[in-house]
């Protein structure tokens, strides 16, 4: 899967979890792990830079899309990555920004945070 694919996946209304594990699982096909290769490690560290990197896309390029907006608001609820924060306070009314807001600020320095309004 390619960073087109992945936005067209969440246009079309999947979760920044599916997206992330079919990468996962292309990775893995792709490689030719046998499944009792696999565990929860594999891949870490490649899905999590793609996911970074795509939640930056989506925030640049897709901001104000209810369906991003709802996709990121998902994964920011399973996720430390300041790109899947910063794209979803950046870009999109989200019902439970204040909280949201307060949160993130706690997670991240100020500087990083300084330009989220909390309303």
């Amino acid at each position: 899967m390619d960073l087109a694919l992945a936005v067209r996946h969440v246009l079309e209304g999947s979760s920044l979890r599916q997206v992330a594990a079919e990468y996962r699982g292309d990775l893995i096909a792709h490689f030719g792990f046998r499944p009792e290769e696999v565990t929860a490690e594999t891949f870490r560290a490649e899905v999590e830079q793609f996911l970074r990197r795509l939640a930056r896309h989506l925030g640049d390029r897709h901001a104000g899309e209810p369906r991003v907006g709802e996709a990121l608001r998902q994964w920011v609820r399973h996720t430390d990555h300041y790109e899947a924060w910063d794209a979803l306070l950046s870009g999109f009314t989200v019902e439970d920004r204040e909280a949201l807001v307060r949160r993130g600020r706690v997670m991240f320095p100020g500087p990083l945070t300084a330009h989220w309004t909390e309303t």
